[in-house]
């Protein structure tokens, strides 16, 4: 009797353990969404799951689906608007690849997702979440140069990731080093970070950032290693 007692309790544990992995492994985020248009715009829902992101709208025409292979760029820009952007071409602008703008009506991302897209998106990613609970390595206090003006803030390193945490939360950004392109010092009071946003008027978005301390040659060098890192070899599997 005490065996098939402790067998019985073995498998109530067992099963407890798979419907809570089960449930950690479906998770799905849904937000009332519409989607930016330059006329008329579009309402839904934007669910996000363990495979891919959809676009529920209202007449079924306009719903679109995409694994996460298929996104190009995911960006969450504030908690209540993020972008996408595909392999798709524009069908009335040639040479531009497709993007869609989504404000949240209903709620709000957070850090939870923010972290589950992190983890869910091979290519490269942007948030605004700079929540981090690691070791921060260093951190220097800067000015972000903007176009026009600028904003304070600090950025802070990690060891696997750069985070810059501006003091009035716009323009905040958590980036792994995947999401990259390049670092440099342009001066001795300047330090550059290329990322793969894209940016009017050029390709891709750079964050420049005046220095109100030296950053350390150990720091810079910590940070150029990861961004440049040598790419592993892909190795084709064997039959």
């Amino acid at each position: 009797m005490r065996i098939r007692y402790f067998n019985i309790r073995a498998i109530v544990s067992a099963c407890f353990l798979l419907f809570s992995a089960l449930q950690v492994n479906a998770q799905e985020f849904t937000y009332k969404v519409r989607q930016d248009r330059l006329i008329g715009d579009r309402e839904g829902e934007l669910i996000i799951s363990t495979d891919h992101v959809e676009f529920r709208a209202k007449k079924e025409k306009d719903t679109r689906s995409w694994t996460y292979g298929e996104i190009k760029l995911f960006e969450i820009l504030s908690p209540t608007r993020v972008r996408v952007w595909t392999y798709q071409n524009r069908k009335l602008r040639l040479g531009q690849e497709e993007n869609l703008s989504f404000k949240i009506i209903n709620g709000q991302i957070d850090q939870q997702v923010s972290d589950f897209l992190r983890q869910s998106i091979p290519r490269p990613f942007v948030t605004s979440f700079t929540n981090e609970d690691s070791e921060i390595l260093a951190q220097i206090p800067v000015k972000h140069l903007h176009r026009f003006s600028g904003c304070q803030g600090v950025p802070k390193l990690y060891a696997d990731r750069l985070v810059y945490e501006a003091k009035d939360g716009h323009d905040s950004r958590s980036w792994r080093w995947t999401d990259i392109r390049a670092v440099s010092r342009p001066d001795v009071d300047r330090f550059e970070v290329l990322t793969f946003e894209p940016q009017n008027g050029g390709p891709k978005r750079s964050f420049n950032f005046i220095l109100k301390e030296p950053l350390v040659d150990k720091a810079y060098d910590f940070i150029w290693s990861r961004v440049f890192r040598p790419t592993p070899l892909i190795k084709a599997e064997e039959k």
